[in-house]
């Protein structure tokens, strides 16, 4: 059985916390894709989600509560709950309950997510919670099947283990947007649809320095009304979009850790150190480097003023 990491997800059982379930060999862990079954137990157990990932909960039988901020929700089997990345939640299973797990990372999760114009309906799909009640038996059995499959694959640990995952988080995501009863023959994705989609593809595939035709195509829409639509909605280009994330993101990364300048660009996917130092420079005004020195500078006349203070 393939134990889920935290901290994006940790064990309680009768209410008391043994601990976070360990993460293994570091960053790679984190990155995987992970299944187990969920068998009968004689005492209630919580999930507690966090992280960058997204989660299915499939009940075959039993029931659980989903509780976050927002409120709770009950789900009794048989059904299923889909929890896409975001606020923290915890779900709470009630003993006897039975079914299954599957938790995505987003960086997995968007590259399974098919090409086209279906990509985008599916995206507009999971990017909400969503509690389906007593579906029907094949479509579960279907869902119950795939996760079995990821869990198999994940256990055996074969060769291309987590590839083979990957695909069947495709085939997943696509019978679970065909429970959402889509309308095949709607009309084109509305500007607000067409931003929303091309901001959340920018977060995933910002390492990938895809080109503006690339998550064109990806989302099923052309170069021109991808341009048109994100302009409107933001007055920026869609390669400005991208390259501010980018900036945005480097920034963060030599302004609050350690990595050396290389280390940095190699972080972002840029193959090479020199452009990206032209790149940084470009769009700051200033080198990495001296970039990196005046926001220590500012932090430690900040943290001098503070300590200051009587």
């Amino acid at each position: 059985m393939t134990a889920l990491h935290g901290p994006e997800i940790t064990a309680k059982i009768n209410g008391k916390t043994p601990g976070t379930i360990p993460d293994g060999p570091g960053d790679f862990a984190r990155e995987n894709i992970e299944a187990r079954s969920i068998k009968s137990a004689l005492t209630r157990s919580e999930y507690v989600l966090r992280g960058g990932r997204s989660h299915l909960f499939l009940l075959r039988a039993g029931a659980c509560r989903l509780i976050s901020e927002d409120g709770e929700n009950a789900l009794d089997g048989p059904g299923f709950c889909w929890l896409p990345h975001g606020k923290s939640r915890s779900v709470r299973l009630e003993a006897g309950t039975r079914g299954s797990v599957l938790s995505i990372p987003d960086a997995r999760l968007g590259s399974s997510i098919p090409a086209g114009s279906l990509g985008s309906h599916i995206r507009e799909v999971i990017g909400f919670p969503a509690i389906v009640r007593n579906p029907e038996a094949a479509s579960l059995a279907k869902l119950g099947e795939l996760i079995a499959a990821i869990e198999r694959e994940l256990f055996e640990n074969g060769p291309a283990a987590q590839t083979v995952g990957q695909y069947c988080v495709s085939l997943l995501l696509i019978e679970f947007w065909r429970l959402s009863r889509p309308e095949i023959a709607s009309p084109r994705a509305l500007p607000r649809n067409i931003v929303h989609n091309f901001m959340s593809l920018v977060d995933l595939h910002l390492r990938d320095h895809w080109t503006v035709q690339q998550y064109a195509g990806q989302m099923g829409v052309s170069k021109d009304r991808l341009n048109t639509a994100v302009q409107r909605a933001t007055g920026r280009t869609p390669l400005a979009h991208i390259h501010q994330r980018q900036m945005a993101e480097a920034k963060t990364l030599l302004s609050g850790s350690s990595l050396q300048v290389a280390e940095v660009a190699y972080k972002l996917g840029f193959k090479d150190a020199a452009y990206f130092n032209r790149f940084f420079q470009r769009h700051a005004g200033v080198p990495p480097g001296k970039f990196r020195h005046a926001a220590v500078q500012q932090k430690a006349e900040t943290d001098t003023s503070f300590a200051a203070w009587p």
